[in-house]
């Protein structure tokens, strides 16, 4: 089965929603990153460099450098991580596509993949970083539950 949402935009997610979390904004390192959340290194990297060329978060290099929130949390929504993210998944071709199918005029299947797209679309609008924010303090309450129940990393 294939996902609507893709492991990559998911960590995407992830980064944006710990940066969020961070009450001093300070730039974090990427490793750091990768390791706290449980994403590869290389994959961190390459979703932080996406989304920097997107202007969602902004880097610092050298000894203390790292990335850090751009866009303020409270309007950073899901949606506008995934569209950095080049999101382009639809429910149904159909939506996309109207010539695959001669019965779209008439179609209330289509009609309704159409409303459940835009009420989802609408939903990843609304939904912000800030609602979705992962403190330290979150981490390390999974950590001390059970070392066994550590997530696993790409």
């Amino acid at each position: 089965m294939l996902a609507l949402i893709k492991r990559e935009y998911d960590y995407a997610i992830r980064i944006c929603a710990y940066l969020a979390g961070r009450p001093d904004q300070q730039p974090t390192p990427v490793s750091y990153l990768a390791n706290i959340l449980a994403i590869s290194k290389p994959i961190a990297s390459k979703i932080a460099h996406k989304l920097n060329n997107k202007g969602i978060i902004g880097s610092v290099q050298g000894r203390y450098g790292g990335i850090f929130l751009l866009r303020d949390p409270n309007r950073l929504s899901l949606l506008d991580i995934l569209k950095a993210m080049d999101f382009n998944s639809t429910l149904n071709e159909c939506i996309l596509n109207h010539a695959i199918c001669p019965l779209i005029s008439v179609c209330h299947i289509h009609s309704y993949f159409t409303q459940q797209e835009r009420i989802l679309l609408d939903n990843f609008d609304r939904k912000k970083i800030a609602e979705l924010a992962i403190h330290d303090s979150d981490l390390s309450t999974l950590n001390k539950q059970d070392p066994t129940q550590k997530l696993k990393s790409v």
